[in-house]
C-alpha cells in the first residue's frame, strides 16, 4: 500500500509542476532551505551549551510551522483522504499508506536537511553521541510530520462546529498578522540568542521536538539507560499519533459538514439587516441569504473570519510591541485582508450561480444585495476597531487620514470583489463537492490564479484611494487641517462611486455573459461562446513551463514589494514628515539619497510587472 500511494504521489506531483502551483512549490523551497542551513549553522556558530539551546529551541519553531503551514497553504495534501473512502482500505492501512507518502516532498526533505544539525552537533561530543543522533534525528522528524496530520484532523473535525470554525479562523489570522508585523519582534529575538533563558531552554526540551537532544545530552554525560528511555518514549509516541491519525481517518466525513445554523433571532447582523432591507424588498432577500451563506457555509464562513481575525491581531501585535505609528491603521488593514478573503465570490457559490441567471433582470438584484451584505458584516468591526486604535495611538494628525481612507476602501472592496468574481472568476470545487478539510481545501483553492487575482484587488484599491490619498497628502504638506478633513467627504464620495459602478460593470457582465461564466464554473477556465465559435482558456498562467512560472512569481513578488512597501509607502512616510525605518531599506541611507532610492524601487516595482505582463500576454497570444 506505500509502495502504490508513493507512486501516486510521485505521478500526481510530476502532472502539477506547471504554473503558479510550481511557482509556489519552487520558491517555498528554496525558503524552506535557507531556514534549514540557518538550523545547521546554529550546531556550527556557537559553543556547546548555547548550539544545543538554539538547535532545541528552532526545532520547537519547526514544530510549530508543520502545524501552522498546512493551514495556510494547503490542508491534507495531495492525496487526499476522500480518494479512497470507496475502497475496501481499513483505517490503519489507509493512515500507513498516506504517512508513507507524505515523506515525498518538498517539506519532508527540507526538514530532514534541518534535522541533519543534530548529528553535526553530535559529531562534537563523540562516536556515542552520533550512533544515538541519526535514530533520534528520524523518529523526531516522523513525531512533527505526525503530530502536523493529527492536529490538522483536530481541526478539520473542529471546524464542523461553530466554535471550532471560529477557533480555526483565529488562529490562521494570529498567524497571518504576525507574518506581516513580525519584524517588530527581531530586537527581542536577537537578544534572546545571544543569551537564552533557562526556562525557555527547559521548555524547548520538554517538548517533543527537543527530546532527539535530550538522548544526544544523556549520552554525552554517560546516562545510557535515560538515552535509550527517550528514544522508546520517541518510538511509543510515534505510534500513538499514528494510531491517532487512523482514529480521525475513519471518523472524518466526506461532504457534511455540521455547522449549527443561527438561529435569525439570535443573529446581531440579520436582525440588522432585516431592519434595514425589509423581507418584502427583493435586493433585502439576497441581503439575508448572503449573511446566512457567510454565516453558515465553512468554507466562505472561515474566510471572511480569518480577514476580519487578521485585522484584530494585527492591531494586537502593533500595540504590544509598541509601535503607535500602525496602531491607527488596524481597521484599514482589517478592510484590506477581509477584501482579499471575500474575493472570488461567484466562484466559491459554484453552479448555484445558475438560480440567478435564469430569471430575467435578477443579476443586478443579486450584485447589489451581496455589496450590501459584505458591507453590513464588514464596515460596523472596521469602524469600531479604527475608533478604539485611534484613540489609544494619541495621534492626532491620523483620524483625518483613517476617517478618510476607511469609507474609500470600503466603498472600493464592495465593488471591486463583486467585479472581480465576475470578470476574474477562479473556479473551485462547487460547495457539495468539498472535502472535509475546511481549513484549506489544497487544489479546491487553485492558489496560483487567486493570488493574482488578490495581487490585482490590492492594486485597485490602492488606485481607487489615489483622490483621497491626494487630498490628505495636500492638506497634510500645506498644514491646512479643513483641505486635510475635506478628504472625509471625498473618500466617502468615492467609495459610493466604485461601488456603483463597478457593482454595474458587474452585473451587466453577469446579463451579457452569464452562461460563460456558468461554463468556466462547471469545465475549470474553458469558456465557449454562446454561438459556439469561439472557445479560448482562461489558464493562461497555469499553462505556463516551470522555468517562466518560477521567473513571474519572482517579478510579480519584485514587483509589489519594491512598489508599494519600500518605494511609495517610505515616500510618504517623508512627505508627511514621520521618522520610522521599520523595514524600508531606503530610510536607512543618508538623508540625500533615501528619496531617489525609493524612486529607483518604484521604477524597478513598475517594470517587473510590465515584463511580468509581457511575458503571460506573449504565452497567451502562442497558445491561441
Amino acid at each position: 500500500m506505500v509502495n502504490v500511494m508513493i507512486r501516486m504521489k510521485l505521478s500526481l506531483l510530476r502532472h502539477s509542476m506547471s504554473g503558479g502551483r510550481a511557482t509556489l512549490m519552487i520558491i517555498g523551497g528554496v525558503f524552506g532551505l535557507l531556514l534549514a542551513v540557518s538550523t545547521i549553522l546554529l550546531g556550527v556558530l556557537y559553543n556547546n551549551e548555547t548550539s544545543a539551546d538554539l538547535i532545541c529551541i528552532a526545532f520547537g519553531f519547526w514544530m510549530i510551522g508543520w502545524i501552522i503551514g498546512p493551514l495556510l497553504v494547503g490542508g491534507e495534501g495531495t492525496l487526499k483522504t476522500e480518494y479512497f473512502n470507496l475502497l475496501p482500505i481499513t483505517p490503519k492501512k489507509l493512515a500507513v499508506g498516506l504517512f508513507g507518502a507524505t515523506f515525498i516532498g518538498i517539506g519532508p526533505i527540507v526538514s530532514l536537511v534541518a534535522c541533519f544539525s543534530l548529528i553535526i552537533y553530535a559529531v562534537r561530543l563523540g562516536f556515542w553521541a552520533v550512533i544515538v543522533a541519526v535514530p533520534g534525528m528520524l523518529l523526531q522528524l516522523i513525531i512533527i510530520i505526525l503530530l502536523s496530520k493529527v492536529v490538522m484532523g483536530v481541526i478539520g473535525e473542529a471546524s464542523k462546529s461553530r466554535l471550532g470554525l471560529e477557533f480555526g479562523a483565529l488562529i490562521i489570522g494570529a498567524v497571518i498578522a504576525f507574518l506581516n508585523v513580525g519584524w517588530y519582534l527581531l530586537p527581542a529575538i536577537s537578544m534572546f540568542v545571544e543569551e537564552p533563558l533557562p526556562e525557555i531552554s527547559l521548555a524547548a526540551r520538554i517538548l517533543p521536538s527537543g527530546w532527539a537532544m535530550v538522548a544526544i545530552e544523556a549520552v554525552n554525560q554517560s546516562h545510557y539507560f535515560l538515552a535509550i528511555g527517550v528514544l522508546c518514549g520517541l518510538a511509543l509516541l510515534c505510534g500513538l499519533l499514528l494510531i491517532t491519525w487512523g482514529r480521525l481517518l475513519s471518523v472524518s466525513t466526506i461532504n457534511e459538514a455540521r455547522i449549527n445554523r443561527y438561529n435569525r433571532n439570535k443573529s446581531l447582523f440579520l436582525t440588522w439587516a432585516n431592519f434595514l432591507t425589509p423581507k418584502t424588498s427583493k435586493i433585502g432577500v439576497v441581503v439575508l441569504k448572503e449573511l446566512k451563506t457567510w454565516m453558515c457555509d465553512p468554507q466562505r464562513g472561515r474566510l471572511l473570519r480569518m480577514g476580519l481575525w487578521t485585522g484584530v491581531f494585527y492591531g494586537l501585535f502593533v500595540s504590544l510591541c509598541g509601535v503607535t505609528l500602525l496602531m491607527p491603521w488596524t481597521g484599514v488593514v482589517l478592510v484590506m485582508f477581509t477584501c482579499i478573503f471575500s474575493n472570488n465570490l461567484y466562484g466559491f457559490d459554484g453552479g448555484a450561480l445558475w438560480t440567478s441567471i435564469t430569471i430575467p433582470g435578477t443579476e443586478r438584484i443579486d450584485v447589489r444585495g451581496r455589496q450590501i451584505a459584505w458591507i453590513i458584516v464588514v464596515a460596523p468591526v472596521s469602524i469600531i476597531i479604527s475608533l478604539i486604535f485611534l484613540y489609544f495611538s494619541k495621534l492626532d494628525w491620523a483620524w483625518a487620514w483613517v476617517l478618510a481612507l476607511l469609507p474609500s476602501l470600503l466603498g472600493g472592496g464592495a465593488g471591486l470583489i463583486l467585479f472581480l468574481s465576475v470578470y476574474k472568476l477562479v473556479p473551485v470545487t462547487d460547495p457539495h463537492r468539498r472535502g472535509r478539510g475546511t481549513i484549506v481545501s489544497g487544489d479546491d483553492m487553485n492558489a496560483g490564479k487567486l493570488f493574482l487575482t488578490n495581487l490585482l484587488l490590492l492594486v485597485l484599491l490602492f488606485f481607487a484611494s489615489i483622490p483621497t490619498l491626494v487630498i490628505l497628502t495636500l492638506g497634510t504638506l500645506l498644514h491646512q487641517n479643513l483641505l486635510k478633513w475635506a478628504g472625509v467627504p471625498v473618500g466617502f464620495c468615492t467609495g459610493l462611486l466604485i461601488t456603483w459602478y463597478f457593482g454595474r460593470l458587474a452585473y451587466r457582465r453577469l446579463e451579457a455573459r452569464g452562461s460563460d461564466i456558468l461554463s468556466i464554473i462547471q469545465c475549470g477556465g474553458i469558456v465557449q461562446s454562446v454561438d459556439n465559435k469561439v472557445v479560448q482558456t482562461e489558464e493562461t498562467f497555469s499553462n505556463l513551463s516551470s522555468g517562466k512560472s518560477v521567473l513571474v512569481g519572482i517579478l510579480v513578488t519584485m514587483g509589489i514589494i519594491f512598489t508599494l512597501p519600500q518605494g511609495i509607502v517610505p515616500i510618504i512616510l517623508k512627505l508627511i514628515g514621520v521618522k520610522v525605518r521599520s523595514w524600508f531599506i531606503a530610510l536607512y541611507l543618508p538623508e540625500n539619497l533615501q528619496l531617489l532610492v525609493c524612486i529607483f524601487f518604484v521604477l524597478v516595482g513598475v517594470s517587473s510587472l510590465i515584463i511580468t505582463r509581457i511575458i503571460v500576454r506573449k504565452h497567451k497570444n502562442m497558445q491561441r
